[in-house]
C-alpha cells in the first residue's frame, strides 16, 4: 500500500505580475541562464531541434514545389536577378507562411520541451509530440499572428519586428495556461509591452548570433537553435510562471516499484 502526496507549485511568475510588469529581468541572467540549458541538454535537446527544421524545412520546399514546379528557379533567379519575377517572391512569401503554420504544433512541442528544461526537468525527443494536442489552437494563434505580421510589414516594416516579439509567448501560454488562442495574443502582447526594449535587446543579440552562425556555413546554429528555445523558456517562466505537480510517495520497505 502506498500514500501519494500531491502539491501544486508555480515557478516564476504569474499572469497578474506579466500584465501587470512586476517581474524581474536581467539580460545578462537570462543569456548565462539559457547557455547552461543549452549546454546541459545539448545530446537529448538536439534531435527534437533537427526534427523541427526537417518538419519546416520539408513544408517549404513542398509548398515552393507546389507553386513553381521546380524550386531550382529560385537559385537561377538568385544568380541572374532579370529572372527574378513577382510570382517567384509570392511564392517565396506562401512557402514561408505554410511552413510557420503548419508546423506550428511540433515548435510548440519544442517549446515545452524548452520549457520544461528551464523548470529544472528533461526530456526526451518523444515529448516533441506533447505540441500536437493542442494542434487547432496553436495553428491558429500562428495563422492570425503571422497574417498580422504580413501585414504589419506592408505598412512599416519595424512595426513587423514589434509584433513577431510581441507575440513570443502565445505559443506557450495555450499550451501550459490553457488559454484561448486570441486571449494568448493579448496576454503575450501585453506583458512584453511592459518591458519591450529590455525584451527586444535580447532578440536582436540572438537575430545577431542567428546571422553569425550562418556565416560560417550553419554549423553555429546547432547551438544557436536550442538557445534561442531556452531563452524564449526563461522569458516565459520569469513573466507567466510555469506551474508544477510535485508528488511524493510513501510505500512500505518491502515494496517495490517498476518503471515502464
Amino acid at each position: 500500500m502506498s500514500n501519494n502526496f500531491e502539491k501544486d507549485l508555480n515557478l516564476g511568475g504569474s499572469i497578474e505580475q506579466a500584465l501587470s510588469g512586476q517581474y524581474k529581468l536581467s539580460p545578462v541572467a537570462v543569456f548565462k541562464e539559457a547557455w547552461q540549458a543549452t549546454i546541459k541538454h545539448f545530446l537529448s535537446f538536439s534531435p527534437a531541434i533537427m526534427l523541427l527544421v526537417i518538419v519546416q524545412l520539408g513544408i517549404f520546399y513542398i509548398a515552393l514545389k507546389l507553386q513553381l514546379g521546380n524550386p531550382a528557379v529560385i537559385l537561377e533567379a538568385l544568380l541572374n536577378p532579370e529572372l527574378l519575377s513577382s510570382h517567384i517572391v509570392n511564392a517565396i512569401f506562401i512557402a514561408n507562411f505554410s511552413y510557420e503554420v503548419i508546423s506550428a504544433p511540433v515548435f510548440a512541442g519544442v517549446s515545452l520541451m524548452a520549457m520544461s528544461h528551464v523548470a529544472g526537468l528533461r526530456t526526451k525527443t518523444r515529448h516533441i509530440g506533447k505540441g500536437l494536442n493542442y494542434t487547432v489552437s496553436v495553428i491558429l494563434a500562428v495563422f492570425i499572428s503571422t497574417m498580422l505580421q504580413g501585414i504589419a510589414q506592408l505598412i512599416f516594416p519595424l512595426l513587423q519586428f514589434y509584433l513577431m516579439i510581441a507575440f513570443t509567448h502565445s505559443i506557450l501560454l495555450i499550451c501550459e495556461k490553457r488559454v484561448s488562442p486570441i486571449q494568448s495574443l493579448w496576454l503575450s502582447i501585453r506583458a512584453i509591452n511592459k518591458k519591450f526594449f529590455a525584451v527586444a535587446g535580447l532578440y536582436l543579440a540572438v537575430l545577431l548570433m542567428f546571422i553569425v552562425a550562418a556565416m560560417f556555413y550553419g554549423i553555429g546554429l546547432i547551438f544557436v537553435l536550442p538557445f534561442f528555445f531556452h531563452m524564449k523558456g526563461i522569458l516565459y517562466r520569469e513573466m507567466f510562471g510555469i506551474k508544477l505537480k510535485i508528488v511524493a510517495t510513501e510505500q512500505p520497505k518491502d515494496s517495490q516499484v517498476f518503471d515502464a
